[in-house]
């Protein structure tokens, strides 16, 4: 067998193995996981907070403001639907 037929074939089987893990914590849990900062329920418990809600938080606290959040934000990242900004 050539190195190139031998390489693809590993890939394949390291993404297929990849593939059945996320499938595996799916069923099990039955949700997706929770990767976003911003949502995840378990971060929130222990105050951690997406990196721009932190940044506009202590920037509204230096500057005095009591509302950090731009109109229709919530604090989690992805529901200001600015892009680039939670990145």
């Amino acid at each position: 067998m050539s190195t190139a037929l031998i390489t693809l074939l590993i890939a394949i089987a390291a993404v297929a193995l990849f593939v059945l893990g996320l499938s595996i914590t799916l069923i099990r849990k039955g949700h997706n996981i929770e990767s976003d900062v911003g949502s995840n329920r378990e971060m929130k418990k222990r105050g951690i907070e997406c990196a721009s809600a932190q940044i506009r938080r202590e920037e509204a606290e230096r500057l005095g403001n009591k509302s950090y959040l731009p109109a229709g934000c919530d604090g989690t990242c992805g529901s200001c639907g600015k892009q680039g900004e939670c990145q």
